[in-house]
């Protein structure tokens, strides 16, 4: 048999993130619910209360300026899935049940995804990504600026 090639890191990425991409849209088309709404959600979810700032620097990550961040969560709020006050955004007892619903179907998904592999290694690559997301982008540039 073959031996596959050896994938560069960002391809491999990015092949993996569209194959986790397409089980995880089938289950927010099924809801109505975009991209952008459930990465709003799920943000609220795991983090409570965010100031606006916060919210609109993490749907930057996703492709919206401010007014189109501003705009998604208006259009949240209308649909009576999250509140703003004082420039502070939280999930409203609606979504914050909406979210847990959500939450617990993509949890099934995802585990029938990651069952497929050994449990230590999707602990491994989690992990590497966390600590990945956590690194400031403007330092990396920064560093890599400096090194050229």
């Amino acid at each position: 048999m073959a031996q596959a090639t050896k994938l560069p890191f960002g391809t491999a990425l990015a092949l993996a993130q569209r194959t986790l991409t397409a089980p995880l849209a089938a289950v927010l088309s099924t809801e109505n619910l975009d991209m952008r709404e459930w990465f709003t959600l799920n943000a609220l979810g795991l983090r409570g209360s965010i100031r606006m700032e916060v919210i609109t620097d993490l749907l930057a990550t996703n492709g919206l300026d401010a007014s189109a961040a501003r705009n998604l969560v208006a259009g949240m709020e209308n649909s009576g899935l999250i509140e703003t006050r004082d420039s502070v955004v939280s999930l409203t007892q609606a979504g914050a049940t909406r979210y847990t619903s959500l939450r617990e179907r993509i949890n099934q998904v995802t585990t029938r995804i990651f069952d497929q592999f050994d449990a230590e290694r999707v602990e491994t690559a989690r992990s590497l990504l966390q600590e990945i997301a956590d690194i400031n982008p403007e330092d990396l540039t920064r560093r890599s600026v400096l090194a050229s």
